[in-house]
């Protein structure tokens, strides 16, 4: 599906689409932030901040570990696979708010977190679940798994990997 020169898997668009509907049906007018990213465009992300950091003084190694909290490595990012998206919402991008940790206490954060598994999306990395994910919380992040899976996921408060292992 493309929209604005986003793109997300054909699987998987129908129910962005839809959940996208629902919100804006309660008054939340959410906003895919960042879709499906090459490669290329995953490394010039990576890379400025890497650069960004190392600037501040961080050593080469400093600054990919900084930048790693939030940016995953070329080749490593769930954008790569068409699956996952950043959300945010129409006013708080016009607001020049971009990807904050208080997303979370919006109406829109809290009706994801509360609504995005009926459409197959699962709210990605988890506060609770940092140790297991390996990546710090990101109220924006959510990657499309199902709607079987995704229902699992929220009603057992797992994070993926847990899901994953308890199916092997």
């Amino acid at each position: 599906s493309k929209e604005k020169g986003r793109y997300f898997d054909k699987r998987a668009a129908p129910a962005l689409y839809e959940m996208f509907e629902a919100a804006k049906a309660e008054g939340i007018n959410l906003y895919s932030r960042s879709t499906y990213r090459t490669y290329n465009l995953q490394k010039t992300y990576y890379d400025s901040h890497v650069n960004k950091y190392k600037k501040q003084g961080m050593t080469e190694e400093e600054a990919k570990k900084k930048t790693e909290e939030y940016t995953a490595r070329p080749g490593a990012s769930e954008h790569h696979t068409g699956l996952a998206v950043d959300i945010t919402t129409s006013e708080w991008e016009n607001a020049g708010r971009g990807l904050s940790i208080s997303f979370e206490e919006t109406d829109a954060g809290k009706w994801l977190k509360e609504n995005s598994y009926k459409f197959g999306f699962i709210l990605r990395y988890t506060k609770e679940k940092e140790d297991l994910t390996k990546v710090k919380y990101e109220p924006w992040h959510f990657r499309y798994v199902g709607v079987e899976h995704a229902t699992r996921i929220y009603e057992q408060g797992l994070c993926l990997e847990e899901y994953l292992e308890q199916a092997e």
